[in-house]
């Protein structure tokens, strides 16, 4: 518990904040005789009190007499990036109440959606130039809506489809995404004026946003990946078919510590994008010719190469270098790609040869190696081995040593519950099979390399059809296989270890089949029924151990989540804040639409009983606020009131 205190007005105001579990706590003493006296004026006020209104009220047609500067493509700012790479269709501006500040619309072709964006933008006058003040970007023909309690989406899509309006999916419990019948400018305005006129059908509704946090990395080749971001860039994709990559860094960036075994071809240890991702044997001193870790290894500073019995794990085929690419290429270096968890170190186990073959010996061995340096999760894209006595007797090993496996399922398009395939088919709880899908969402089963499948011998699939990733020399190639799918499932499962170190594998397991996206085009193909989704994943270690602070902050991983702050760097925190305003005492904290949660402020006067009952919403998009009156006093003769704001699970 971290208990932090301010104070202003004198001794008119102690706000005292208590970070415990997944509550933040706020409270106030006001002496009864001094309260009314004060005036506070906030510079926040404005802001904060802002009702959000409808489009058409508040703007009026005009022309601005300043200039809009034009977006940068070396900009930090991924949205004004996106802007300054596509092209703008069409631009409306209206002036707005306040003096001297207009608001610009725009409707842009871009690379980061495959339809057209709406860009709504503020601005004011400064020294004869427009200067932002905010910017928002939704996808020009979606909107999200809570349905009207007891409306399903059979009873909405009868009701809309005579304005055109199609109901795509329920993302949550009663919310759903729309589809609008046009993209036009100003689509998302006349949708929301027609929903606001049903509220037997819909209770809130609002533009389907778009947002970056510091979720696109600048690596050119990252539109390539759609394993992480499936935006409809190649043919045939179904768009979202993906991990959710940009969702996923605005929460984890950087997973540093984190060290995953990799037992496959080698590592390309030149590779610009993987420049200080292999591990670093701490207990070995380069070059000195000397077994300083008496494993009967010299110098094994990065790894072994198990096939050529020497300390240089290099690759020489090129599949390790992808598959080890695709969970930690070096993100946001303005080359190559992105891996899903830089910061991650490759533990490198060099276990088959320039063909791409290797030994069952070379696999136990390698195994061994990584058990014995004590890692927690290894990847093992590989298929066909026999079934063999000893790799069995070492993957028990594991087990009890509480390792993971990750394990491709194979490439033959064959059903694992009838031809086991090894080593992904051994019967160990600590091993997680993956098969693989492709960008149209069903599972890959065309040429080359099918997908391998199991109503119960495969737990899920995962991208693998066309996966870029680095390779040898300076290069990068395109991959397909269940060996990629592997990958992306370690990386998730890695992130989830670094959340939470005590979990055991048997529990990374759980959680991440658990997490999956299901549909029925993958029943009988693998037991979960669904395929990989980062961000899900995350968001249920978060509620299944709400008081974990990963990066010491004092604001719990589940606040960071549901507030759109990252749970990896103490400098970057929710701006939980409090103010007086109005005859209220008020809380406020950034809030992000998430389906598994939502923020509330709860009162209490004795830190044992809370609700929301007394308490005053002043919420608005984004932003959660709530107060009490400064004038009342909840039991008589108590002129003390806390307040906290709570991680609220949604109704499953």
């Amino acid at each position: 518990m971290e208990i932090m205190q301010h104070k202003t007005l004198g001794a008119a105001l102690v706000v005292v904040v208590v970070m415990a579990l997944s509550v933040l706590v706020v409270s106030y003493s006001v002496p009864e005789k001094e309260f009314q006296a004060k005036k506070v004026e906030n510079p926040q006020r404005a802001s904060h009190e802002q009702k959000p209104q409808k489009f058409q009220a508040r703007i009026t047609s005009s022309t601005p007499d300043v200039s809009f500067p034009p977006e940068s493509s070396n900009s930090n700012d991924p949205a004004e990036l996106v802007i300054a790479s596509g092209t703008v269709l069409e631009t409306q501006t209206h002036a707005l109440a306040s003096d001297r500040q207009w608001t610009r619309v725009r409707l842009v072709k871009t690379g980061a959606q495959p339809r057209p964006v709406r860009v709504v933008e503020r601005w004011e006058a400064k020294d004869g130039m427009g200067a932002l003040i905010s910017r928002e970007m939704f996808l020009a023909d979606q909107v999200l809506i809570s349905a009207a309690p007891g409306v399903n989406k059979e009873k909405l899509q009868k009701s809309l489809e005579s304005a055109g309006i199609v109901v795509l999916d329920e993302i949550a419990p009663g919310h759903f995404t729309l589809r609008l019948p046009s993209s036009e400018i100003d689509a998302i305005p006349q949708a929301l004026e027609v929903l606001a006129a049903h509220p037997d059908l819909v209770k809130s509704a609002e533009g389907d946003g778009i947002g970056f946090g510091s979720g696109v990395p600048n690596d050119p080749g990252f539109v390539n990946q759609w394993g992480h971001n499936n935006t409809g860039q190649f043919g045939g994709s179904v768009v979202g078919t993906d991990v959710r990559a940009p969702d996923f860094w605005g929460t984890i960036e950087n997973t540093s510590g984190l060290v995953i075994a990799v037992l496959d071809s080698g590592l390309n240890l030149l590779h610009p994008d993987l420049q200080n991702v292999a591990w670093v044997n701490p207990q070995e001193i380069a070059g000195n010719r000397v077994d300083d870790d008496a494993n009967g290894r010299v110098d094994d500073i990065n790894g072994w190469d198990f096939v050529n019995l020497d300390n240089n794990p290099t690759d020489d085929h090129g599949h390790g270098s992808n598959v080890s690419g695709i969970i930690a290429a070096n993100r946001g270096n303005a080359v190559g790609i992105a891996g899903l968890i830089p910061g991650a170190k490759i533990m490198v186990g060099k276990i088959l040869n320039s063909s791409n073959s290797g030994l069952t010996s070379n696999l136990i061995a390698g195994l061994a190696f990584a058990r014995q340096k004590g890692v927690s999760i290894i990847n093992l894209s590989l298929q066909n081995y026999n079934n063999s006595t000893l790799l069995s007797d070492e993957i028990t090993a594991c087990e009890a040593a509480g390792i993971l496996l990750v394990i491709s399922a194979g490439n033959q398009g064959t059903n694992n519950d009838t031809i086991p395939n090894y080593p992904s088919s051994y019967p160990n709880n600590n091993i997680i099979s993956v098969g693989s899908h492709s960008l149209d969402n069903t599972r890959w089963a065309g040429t080359p390399n099918p997908s391998n499948f199991g109503a119960t011998s495969v737990d899920l699939l995962a991208p693998g059809r066309f996966i870029y990733s680095t390779h040898l020399t300076t290069t990068y190639q395109y991959f397909t296989g269940s060996s990629q799918a592997a990958a992306y499932v370690t990386a998730v499962c890695g992130a989830i270890k670094y959340v939470n170190p005590s979990w055991t594998a048997a529990e990374i397991k759980s959680l991440v089949m658990s997490s999956v996206v299901t549909t029925t085009l993958y029943q009988g193909s693998c037991v979960s029924g669904g395929r990989l989704d980062a961000v899900k994943a995350l968001a249920k270690t978060f509620l299944a151990t709400p008081e974990q602070d990963t990066d010491k902050d004092g604001f719990p991983n589940l606040i960071e989540y549901l507030s759109g702050s990252r749970i990896d760097e103490s400098s970057i925190k929710p701006q939980l804040a409090h103010e007086v305003v109005g005859g209220f005492f008020r809380v406020s904290i950034p809030a992000v639409s998430r389906p598994e949660a939502t923020l509330q402020v709860e009162s209490s006067t004795n830190l044992v009983d809370w609700g929301t009952a007394g308490l005053t919403d002043f919420s608005v998009p984004g932003v959660v606020i709530a107060g009490t009156p400064l004038n009342t006093s909840p039991l008589s003769g108590n002129s003390r009131t806390f307040l906290r704001v709570k991680a609220v699970p949604s109704p499953q």
